[in-house]
């Protein structure tokens, strides 16, 4: 499987119809978000803009368990 970023990965999750679904179809109305830190890696990349938009506890959830999917499905591949 190619490598892709998580925010590559989300965008081909839209059509889904479950949280991770909802969460990529609102999140792909976006651009990435960028560090804005050095040395922060794609979680913390995701978890600040995510706090920065004040984003409810639900959308940090989806994220978390959209981030947890990619994370488990990048190992595999």
């Amino acid at each position: 499987m190619e490598s892709f970023s998580f925010y590559q990965w989300l965008k081909t999750q839209t059509e889904r119809k479950d949280v991770i679904g909802d969460f990529a179809f609102t999140m792909s109305q976006f651009d990435e978000p960028k560090a804005t830190r050095k040395k922060a890696n794609g979680h913390m990349i995701w978890a600040t803009w995510l706090v920065d938009k004040n984003a409810s506890p639900a959308v940090i959830e989806a994220f978390n368990t959209a981030w947890n999917e990619y994370q488990t499905l990048s190992q595999l591949s």
